[in-house]
């Protein structure tokens, strides 16, 4: 299965993972179950999500980093992790419960805030239960998209999480991987025979309104599920390049971005979209909700993008970080934002 290399920030991380060829063997990569190197320099590194765990800000990256801070982002405290593959993405469900995913088909997971790691699942059991997801469809195409998973070895990466409550979430990632799990990551189910995607695009990013769940993804790939994630079908796109994120505003609409500062808003859960002003021509990497109720972009060219009108018009702000951001969340003093060269504590944009 040959590798699409695109020339976006996500692309780069994709490339750069340890991919084997179709015809090689399955085994593990090194990486995989070699614990992340402690280092003092952990904070410096690039960090691709950053997030809340109540009072704590929990951040992840390459290498298999994960680190936490008590206040607000000044300073840093490296945890234990099984793994040195590079985490995309890290979501809690309350203070102490946490998932972090990543290249290699990883799946970490936290029941004290981020302090400790242990590993649900990887890219060898993803492979697997893809392949018997897709037998028992009796779907050929899905059994030989899964084969070749299979053939593969531990390569494919997860990009985004999605949890429906405590125990009930979702992984996507590159070639229509998808799972969920109904008991925090216990066991998986194999999702992508219920996703509309025959090509088999990478899945980039997930979000929930209520029971309405929606995936954004490359060429334009927009899904919806109407019946909590039991089935997925594609929307009509306005876009045609990558989506590389999604933001559910607290009005019920719902903002998707992604390349060159393409961003689409849609009030009617996806049956009609309207073209937002973001502000840059630059690809959007990541976004947050303030709690004064602004909804706020970052770029790959370090802004910080601020909408005052539910996401319809964005402004720069004028603080800027002249580095590729890739992550952002409030925080009490300011805001935690992730980037190429390391997580950093900001200010929060002037009113």
């Amino acid at each position: 299965m040959k590798v699409k290399y695109l020339l976006t920030l996500v692309g780069l991380f994709i490339a750069a993972s340890n991919l084997f060829a179709a015809d090689q063997p399955p085994r593990p990569a090194a990486a995989l179950d070699k614990p992340a190197l402690q280092s003092p320099k952990s904070p410096n590194m690039a960090i691709l999500s950053v997030t809340r765990a109540g009072e704590r800000v929990v951040a992840v990256g390459e290498r298999g980093i994960a680190l936490y801070s008590d206040d607000s982002g000044q300073t840093w405290t490296q945890a234990q992790t099984p793994t040195s593959a590079t985490l995309t993405a890290v979501r809690f469900a309350n203070d102490k419960m946490g998932w972090a995913i990543g290249h290699m088909g990883i799946v970490l997971h936290t029941e004290d805030g981020g302090g400790t790691w242990v590993k649900q699942l990887d890219g060898i059991e993803a492979a697997r239960l893809s392949l018997q997801t897709a037998q028992q469809s009796g779907n050929e195409r899905a059994i030989r998209d899964a084969q070749y998973l299979i053939q593969d070895g531990a390569d494919k990466p997860f990009f985004d999480i999605c949890l429906l409550d405590e125990n009930s979430l979702m992984i996507i990632g590159a070639y229509n991987l998808v799972l969920r799990s109904e008991n925090g990551g216990q066991s998986w189910t194999g999702w992508q025979t219920r996703i509309d995607n025959p090509r088999a695009l990478h899945l980039y990013a997930m979000q929930a309104i209520g029971t309405t769940l929606f995936i954004a993804g490359e060429q334009g790939l927009l899904l919806r599920s109407d019946d909590n994630g039991q089935h997925f079908t594609q929307l009509e796109s306005p876009y045609h390049g990558s989506w590389f994120g999604l933001q559910a505003e607290h009005n019920g609409s719902l903002l998707a971005y992604g390349l060159r500062g393409t961003a689409y808003l849609t009030t009617d859960l996806g049956n009609h979209w309207q073209q937002v002003n973001s502000g840059t021509p630059v690809s959007i990497s990541a976004n947050t909700e303030l709690g004064d109720g602004r909804t706020l972009l970052v770029s790959q060219a370090g802004e910080i993008l601020v909408s005052t009108d539910n996401g319809l018009n964005f402004i720069r702000a004028a603080e800027r970080l002249r580095l590729p951001l890739t992550a952002v969340t409030e925080v009490p003093d300011g805001l935690v934002v992730g980037s190429l060269r390391g997580v950093h504590a900001i200010p929060l944009p002037a009113e």
